[in-house]
């Protein structure tokens, strides 16, 4: 039987190959589509639940949590390191987090901060940032990957992405990140001295004479202290020259909802379309496979009179589509998650790293479901067939 079905397949090839691009579109469309607008949602939303209120220089909020949160987007600014002071000795505040992002290696971004910051990350290879230390760096996984790293080499960063003006003061790499499918992957992580002295340029060595932040990440000791302290601290303060600096507080799922509220009006237009695309190959289907069906009657009249039930045409006819429908949903599949690493880089912008192992159970389900719709036009001209036979078994 299977012989015959591949046989049989092989006389109709151009009629198989419509019917294997039909369905590859309207699978490969369809699971990529939601395999993408999940995993953006689900990374936006887990990286937001670290902090809960980020305190940088006035601008717009959604700048000041991408560069955080995902380290993505250009730093609005910088304010006093000193505020952080103020930060820690208000009873509400249970941690403050230094954050600076400045130059950049091969590409990937490099940020000072505290070891606090990877405090709940894992280590392929090494050991963490020391906050005493300066010079030493963890890198993110694909950091390393990329650009052959170990533990031990020696990076030198630049002032801009891709620029000649590379520091001659080279940063040693003593730690390499798990990887996490996630922003952190990205990034070249050091202690903020780190970048304090590589820009300093008033005494070699040095600290600098005013140092300053992108940044202050701060944790609670309550979560309804969050919004609190975000309207306490959009304010304005003074800086050690005397100048008045005027900052805000951002409290970082706020700014997610509003992200992913945007996201979702573009998101709902890309799933109505790949409904259409969805509707229309399931048309191409059924009008392809019904038109073999109706051109092959004269076989299942024939295979009829040598003695062959209607039964076995029948299987014979759902086996073969089955097939083809089977072979076809893998191939989506397939061709989805070579997609997903294409479209990493895009992604990426949006502090977002996809995994391209991530399934959703409803993907399974769009597969089956167009697996199903792929095999009903043959079961059903099949059973159609079988009342008008006219030949007894």
């Amino acid at each position: 039987m299977l012989k015959f079905a591949f046989k049989n397949m092989a006389i109709k090839k151009v009629q198989i190959i419509l019917i294997v691009l039909s369905i590859v579109i309207s699978a490969g469309i369809g699971v990529l589509a939601f395999n993408v607008s999940n995993q953006v949602s689900d990374g936006i939303t887990q990286n937001a639940l670290y902090y809960s209120v980020i305190v940088g220089p006035s601008g717009s909020k959604t700048q000041l949590a991408m560069n955080t949160m995902y380290f993505a987007e250009e730093p609005l600014g910088t304010i006093p390191y000193s505020f952080i002071n103020k930060l820690k000795n208000d009873n509400r505040v249970l941690d403050v987090i230094p954050f600076a992002m400045a130059d950049s290696y091969n590409g990937y971004g490099v940020v000072g901060t505290s070891s606090e910051l990877l405090k709940d990350r894992e280590l392929s290879d090494g050991k963490m940032l020391n906050n005493s230390n300066t010079f030493e760096a963890v890198v993110g996984y694909n950091v390393a990957k990329y650009n052959d790293l170990s533990v031990g080499s020696v990076i030198h960063t630049s002032h801009t992405v891709g620029g000649s003006d590379t520091h001659k003061q080279g940063i040693k790499v003593v730690g390499i990140l798990d990887q996490s499918h996630s922003p952190y992957d990205n990034v070249v992580f050091t202690q903020i001295q780190t970048l304090w002295q590589m820009h300093d340029h008033s005494a070699e060595g040095g600290e600098g004479e005013h140092k300053t932040v992108c940044a202050l990440l701060v944790s609670t000791k309550n979560p309804s202290y969050a919004t609190q302290l975000a309207n306490d601290y959009n304010t304005t303060i003074t800086d050690e020259h005397g100048h008045s600096v005027p900052i805000q507080a951002v409290e970082p799922m706020s700014v997610v909802r509003d992200v992913l509220s945007d996201a979702d009006d573009t998101k709902y237009i890309v799933f109505v379309l790949c409904a259409v695309i969805l509707i229309m190959n399931i048309m191409i289907i059924s009008i392809i496979t019904l038109l073999n069906m109706y051109h092959s009657s004269k076989e299942i009249s024939l295979m009829r009179l040598i003695g062959i039930s209607m039964g076995r045409i029948n299987l014979l006819y759902i086996i073969q589509n089955g097939i083809i429908g089977f072979l076809s949903t893998l191939l989506a599949f397939g061709i989805s998650r070579l997609c997903l690493i294409f479209m990493n880089d895009y992604v990426s912008s949006m502090g977002v790293v996809l995994n391209i192992g991530k399934v959703y159970p409803l993907e399974l389900v769009i597969l089956l479901g167009i697996f199903i719709i792929s095999v009903l036009p043959t079961a059903i001209w099949t059973f159609v067939m079988s009342k008008r036979d006219s030949i007894s078994d």
